[in-house]
C-alpha cells in the first residue's frame, strides 16, 4: 500500500522568514550540540508533580524555543522517564538547540477509565489537562523570574505521545470553557475552572503549535478557523486512540451510557484541518496500529524528521497558515543537496515554482509550467538553505514547500 503523506504548507512571507538570525548554522535542523543536560523540577507543589528539562549543553543563546511533551499510558500508567518516544524526542531536539521538557501528570485507575459512569473518565482526563497547563505556566513563570532555562515564551510548543497527545491536544484546541460540551465544562468547574488547580496561577498557558503523536480530541468541533497549527502522526488501524471517531482503548468504554468517552483521531481530524484552513503536517502509517514509531526505528525517524521540519517552519520561517484547499499532493525533489539543478516530480501538474532564501527574499519565480516534471535551475544560487514553494494547476491541491540545500 502506498504510504500516505499529507503536507499542508502555507504562504511564506519575507517578514516571517526574516525573523530568524538564530536559525542559521543548522540550528533547529541538525543535532549541533553533542551533549544534553537534564534537570528535574517540581512544577506542581499542589500534587507533587515533576518535569525533566533537557537543555543543549554549552548553549549560549539567551532565549530558546521550548517543547513540552507528555507521556503515553492511557491515563493510567507511564511516567515522564519511561516513554521511549518522548525521551528520544527530548534528547534529539535538545541537541538541535531547543529546550525540551517531559512531564508527569496525575494518573487514574483502570476501573475509573472503563466505568459505565463516563463522568469518572472525563474527570480524570480533565485533571491531567489541568496538570499540563500548570507545566506550561511553570516554564513561563521561570522565564519571568529566575530565567534558569532561558526559554523564549513566544515559541512554546506542546504535545505528546498517545495519552500525552490527547492531553495537550485539548490544552491547545480549547480556548475557553464556553467551547466545551457540558460534561467537560462540569468537570473543569469541579477541578479549579478552565485553568485548573495544579498551580502557578497568574501565568499564561499560551502555546504556538501542537505535536500530536497518536492523539485525538473528544470532538472535532474543537477545531475551528484560526486555531493552532499542528503536526500529526497515526496508524490507520489504531484502536487505542481510534483513527476515526470512536471509543478508545479497544472499545472498552463502549457502554450504552458512556457516550461521552469518545476520541477522534487523525482520520477525522485531517478533514477538519483542511476545511478550517489549519496549517498542519500529517503522516499516516497505513495498516499500522497504535504508536508504531515507538518500536520501529525507521518509523520513529520519519516522525522525528516531520516534527523537525514542522517546528523549523514555525520558529524560523513563520509558516502558520494554509490557503483554501481541499486536498494535498506529493512532490519529490532530487538531488538534495543539489548543485546545478533540482528535479521536481509530482503526480499532479505543477503550475508555478517560487524559491526563497533564508531571509525571505524571492530569488526565483517560474510561472506557467503546467507539467508534472520540472527541472529547476539552481546553478546561479549561492550555497545554503532554500525553500521551494510549488503550486499546482488544480487549485484544490495545497501548495507544497520543499526545503533544499545548495552545495
Amino acid at each position: 500500500m502506498r504510504k500516505l503523506y499529507f503536507l499542508m504548507m502555507g504562504a511564506l512571507t519575507a517578514g516571517a522568514l526574516n525573523s530568524s538570525a538564530q536559525c542559521l548554522g543548522g540550528r533547529y535542523l541538525n543535532q549541533i550540540f553533542p551533549n544534553v543536560t537534564v534537570d528535574s523540577a517540581v512544577y506542581s507543589s499542589a500534587y507533587g508533580l515533576k518535569m525533566d528539562i533537557y537543555s543543549p549543553s554549552g548553549d549560549t543563546l539567551s532565549k530558546r524555543p521550548v517543547i513540552v511533551l507528555a507521556h503515553g499510558g492511557s491515563f493510567i500508567g507511564g511516567t515522564r522517564q519511561n516513554d521511549v518516544t518522548v525521551d528520544s524526542l527530548c534528547v534529539r531536539f535538545a541537541k538541535r538547540g531547543y529546550v525540551t521538557v517531559s512531564i508527569d501528570y496525575r494518573l487514574s485507575d483502570l476501573l475509573s477509565m472503563v466505568s459505565t459512569d463516563s463522568t469518572l473518565a472525563i474527570d480524570e482526563v480533565v485533571k491531567a489537562i489541568s496538570d499540563g497547563k500548570a507545566a506550561i505556566r511553570y516554564l513561563v513563570k521561570d522565564a519571568a523570574t529566575t530565567n534558569a532555562y532561558k526559554i523564549d515564551t513566544n515559541n512554546i510548543f506542546i504535545g505528546g505521545n498517545s495519552a500525552g497527545a490527547v492531553l495537550y491536544m485539548h490544552v491547545g484546541y480549547i480556548d475557553n470553557i464556553g467551547e466545551c460540551p457540558s460534561y467537560i465544562a462540569t468537570a473543569m468547574a469541579a477541578n479549579g475552572g478552565f485553568e485548573g488547580n495544579s498551580g502557578n496561577a497568574g501565568y499564561t498557558t499560551k502555546s504556538k503549535a501542537i505535536i500530536n503523536l497518536a492523539g485525538g480530541l473528544n470532538t472535532t468541533a474543537f477545531i475551528t478557523a484560526g486555531k493552532k497549527p499542528s503536526v500529526n502522526a497515526s496508524g490507520t488501524l489504531d484502536n487505542v486512540v481510534p483513527y476515526t471517531c470512536g471509543y478508545p482503548n479497544f472499545g472498552t468504554t463502549s457502554f450504552p451510557i458512556n457516550v461521552h468517552v469518545n476520541l477522534c483521531g487523525l482520520g477525522s481530524l485531517e478533514p477538519e484541518y483542511i476545511a478550517k484552513g489549519i496549517y498542519h503536517m500529517s503522516h499516516v502509517f497505513p495498516a499500522d496500529g497504535h504508536v508504531p514509531w515507538s518500536s520501529n526505528a525507521a518509523k520513529f525517524n520519519t516522525v522525528d524528521s516531520m516534527v523537525r521540519d514542522f517546528l523549523y517552519n514555525q520558529v524560523c520561517t513563520g509558516v502558520s497558515s494554509v490557503d483554501e484547499i481541499t486536498t494535498a499532493a506529493d512532490v519529490t525533489a532530487f538531488p538534495n543537496p543539489a548543485t546545478a539543478y533540482v528535479q521536481l516530480q509530482s503526480p499532479q501538474s505543477v503550475s508555478s515554482v517560487a524559491v526563497y532564501d533564508q531571509t525571505g527574499r524571492t530569488v526565483a519565480q517560474i510561472n506557467d509550467i503546467n507539467k508534472n516534471n520540472y527541472e529547476l535551475n539552481t546553478a546561479q544560487l549561492s550555497k545554503g538553505l532554500y525553500f521551494v514553494k510549488i503550486r499546482f494547476s488544480n487549485e484544490n491541491n495545497a501548495p507544497v514547500v520543499k526545503r533544499i540545500i545548495i552545495e
